[in-house]
């Protein structure tokens, strides 16, 4: 049996094998997995929490913008592609997006889950 439920959810978004970034409603950064900074090539585990996203990817703005978008209108994506620089390689990434709600329907923020597909798409 699970004695520490909070623990077992959090172990699960460490260990998702794509990249997660959640923004509350006000734009700040509440969390970004492992995976996404690997992805991103950028430390997750304390670079970017609580630090506004314009901020916190000011070298992805192709990723500012999925999120602004999100925050904006509210509309989720569902599989779609951007492309990053990083170091001067670009980068493939096939993302999704969601608002998280609470059991009440209050908007608590986006998340962004995504992938580096660069390596699909060079086909």
């Amino acid at each position: 049996m699970i004695k520490n439920i909070q623990e077992y959810y959090q172990c699960i978004l460490d260990n998702l094998t794509g990249g997660l970034i959640s923004v509350d409603m006000s734009g700040r950064v509440v969390y970004l997995n492992p995976m996404a900074g690997k992805i991103l090539r950028m430390p997750a585990d304390t670079c970017c929490t609580d630090k506004m996203y314009d901020e916190a990817f000011d070298g992805f703005p192709a990723l500012i913008e999925v999120i602004r978008e999100t925050l904006d209108t509210g509309k989720c994506v569902r599989r779609a592609e951007i492309s990053v620089m990083h170091a001067n390689t670009p980068l493939v990434i096939g993302y999704s997006t969601m608002l998280v709600k609470n059991h009440e329907g209050t908007e608590l923020g986006v998340t962004v889950i995504f992938q580096d597909i660069s390596f699909v798409t060079k086909k």
